[in-house]
Formats: structure tokens, sequence, C-alpha cells
């Protein structure tokens, strides 16, 4: 735990309810369009001759169901883990940060206060340029990487005068270490972490699906069109669910930068 822990728990998740509703609204209408769509392939195929085939079709249907359930199950997995692992990152590099401006304190006044010039500053690029940046989908600039380059040669050039100096040179080297591994993190983490190859896999599979739906002969045909509806909108939801935390910093569910706002607020008070 580090000497300003607090601060992460100030990293949350923010949710854009406007964002969130058309996303739904989109599922809604892809819905209400396979509704309309079987209704009339209802209209188009009787469905005596439908249930002649509905033993063959029911086995060729489970198969493709749990083989697509496996792969849809594994990638909301992957993305939530991916989600899950970006928070831990962004509460390392603001730990990092804050340890790092602490442990300098030993380093003589002019060295101390340039290196926690730069911190401050770095804190800054993150927190009003790197964000809004990340949450367009867009690559951050070079600002934030030229400011820590130069703090860590500040930090890594300094020749200590005694063993205090030593000791807290050395202290300030991890803790660099551990900013630049958790901004490297962050930067990996804010790409797509679903390839367009495999979004096609989804897609073709969940048409598979959907197509099973149609070629079954159910008497109830109302029932028959409501399971089309669930098992569309059901997908349609996951397909969110893997949108959304596979880009853990843009979208309508996102990481916020409080964290970074409170340490913004902080550095400044600390001697």
């Amino acid at each position: 735990m580090g000497i300003f822990a607090p601060i992460e728990t100030l990293t949350r998740t923010v949710v854009s309810v406007p964002d969130l509703i058309e996303e739904m609204l989109v599922v809604i209408a892809v819905v209400a369009f396979f509704v309309v769509l079987h209704a009339f392939v209802q209209r188009r195929l009787r469905s005596e001759v439908l249930r002649r085939h509905n033993d063959v079709a029911g086995y060729l249907f489970s198969a493709v169901g749990v083989l697509y359930a496996v792969v849809l199950g594994f990638v909301v997995v992957v993305v939530w883990q991916k989600y899950d692992a970006a928070v831990s990152n962004v509460e390392s590099e603001v730990d990092a940060v804050g340890n790092l401006y602490h442990v300098v304190d030993s380093y003589p006044p002019a060295l101390r206060d340039r290196i926690r010039t730069d911190l401050r500053a770095y804190a800054d690029i993150v927190a009003e340029i790197e964000w809004p940046a990340m949450a367009r989908g867009e690559a951050v600039p070079r600002a934030g990487s030229a400011k820590i380059e130069e703090l860590a040669y500040s930090v890594d050039t300094f020749g200590p005068a005694n063993l205090k100096e030593f000791a807290a040179q050395q202290a300030a080297i991890v803790m660099e270490e551990r900013l630049f591994d958790a901004r490297r993190s962050r930067l990996i983490a804010a790409v797509p972490a679903v390839p367009s190859v495999l979004w096609f896999a989804l897609v073709a599979g969940a048409l598979a699906m959907v197509a099973f739906c149609f070629i079954f002969g159910v008497e109830n045909r109302p029932a028959q069109l409501m399971m089309t509806a669930i098992l569309v909108g059901l997908i349609g939801i996951l397909f969110i669910v893997i949108l959304e935390f596979s880009t853990p910093f843009s979208g309508s569910v996102r990481i916020s930068n409080d964290g970074w706002v409170y340490l913004q607020q902080r550095l400044p008070d600390i001697q």
C-alpha cells in the first residue's frame, strides 16, 4: 500500500447515461428488425413443413449454441479482465507519482523542486490532456512521455553525497520504474482489445443462432417470436458489454480521472 493509498478509492467507473440509452435503442431496433423478419418468414413457410425437421435442427442448434456461448462468454471474460486490470494500472500510476513526489524529499532542494515540478506537470498533462484524448479514442500526445523522461533523467543521473541520499535515489528509481510500467500498461489498455476478425466471428455466430430460430416449426408463433426477441436482445446486450469493456477509457462506460484530479490538488500541499 502506497503513501497515497486513499487516492486508489477515487478511481471509479463513469457511466454516460445518454450514450448508454442510445446503445440500448440500437439493440431494441435490432430486436424489432429480426422479430419482423421472423414474422415474415413464418408467413412464407408453413409451420407443418418446418416441424418435420425440428429433431435435426434441434441437434444442430444445440451444438452451434454451445460453441457460440463458449466463445462469447470467453470474450466477455477477457474484456472484463482487461477493464479490471486497467483500473489497477491507473491506481498504480497515480500511486507511483505520489510516492515519487514524496521520496525525493531527501534530494538537494534545487533538484527536488525540479523533479516535483515535472511530476505536477505530468499529473496536469494526464488529467487535462491525455484523459480527454483517450475518452475520444485518440492517441495521446507526446507531452506526457517527454515529461516523465525528463524527470527520470533527473532521478537517475543524481549523484548521492551520503547514504540518506543514496537510499532516496534507490527508492525513487523503484517508483520511477513503476510509473513507466503503469503508464505503458494504461496506453496499451486504451487500444480496443477485440480485433476485427473476432468481431466478424461473433457477428457471424449471432446471425447463425438467429437463423436457427427461423427454421424451427412451432404451433405457438407469438411465443416463438418472443423467444427470438429474447435471444437477439441478450446477444445485443453482450455485444455492448464487449464493446464498452474492450475500451476502458472511452465509450458510455469508462474509467474516471478522479484519482488524477485528486492528486493534482494534493501535490502542491506537500512540502
